[in-house]
């Protein structure tokens, strides 16, 4: 189905987007992925958003490309009104689509889905996905340079716990083989960590949308 596209994606969705190309669903001409967590660093993440635009244009000249991003994830600090589509609109000189979706857990699970998970506290949640999981340090201790005392003040006072949106079943693996992770987390951000089941329905039908725009 998706022979004809290239997708140029953020990297917290690597994991899922690599489990659907195991699986058969995705067989993209060319897939290429942005470090993850830039949306902390967004001079960094419109370089990097560019240089791989620039590089599937290259690559994929007759190609449709999809843009795996959410529309919030990039907010210039200079120009607030500059997101992800104004880039796409700068550079666009062939078919983007942009998946519809606000940032890249609101790509896995909608705003009512988040809702009804949390029990109607989506706000007070902070929602995390496995690529959220396996790159928190880099996010808030090498990009944004907090340290403990700076989460403490900051992550109880916000929300009540963590929800990590679990597409690919991870939550007894890192229950068992990665507990001093999960109680790392914990410490950090004093916030209870919890893993939700979720399908890739979502992800799956934004992609199919993306392709037929």
């Amino acid at each position: 189905m998706f022979k004809n596209s290239c997708i140029v994606s953020c990297g917290i969705l690597y994991p899922e987007m690599k489990h659907l190309m195991d699986t058969g669903f995705l067989n993209p001409h060319k897939i290429l992925f942005t470090p993850p967590g830039l949306h902390a660093k967004p001079d960094e993440l419109e370089r990097q958003l560019r240089k791989r635009l620039a590089q599937t244009q290259e690559s994929c000249p007759n190609h449709k490309i999809i843009v795996a991003y959410g529309k919030n994830c990039y907010v210039s600090p200079d120009e607030p009104v500059r997101r992800v589509d104004t880039i796409l609109q700068e550079v666009q000189d062939q078919e983007i689509s942009r998946l519809q979706g606000d940032y890249g857990y609101d790509i896995l699970a909608s705003f009512d889905d988040r809702q009804r998970i949390s029990g109607g506290r989506e706000s007070r949640t902070l929602w995390f996905t496995i690529g959220w999981l396996k790159s928190w340090k880099a996010i808030y201790q090498r990009y944004i340079g907090w340290d403990r005392a700076d989460a403490n003040a900051n992550f109880p006072g916000f929300y009540d716990r963590i929800i990590v949106l679990d597409s690919l079943g991870v939550a007894d693996e890192y229950m068992t083989e990665h507990a001093e992770e999960i109680l790392e987390l914990f410490d950090w951000m004093g916030l209870m960590v919890e893993f939700h089941p979720i399908t890739l329905d979502r992800l799956k039908g934004l992609l199919v949308d993306a392709l037929s725009q």
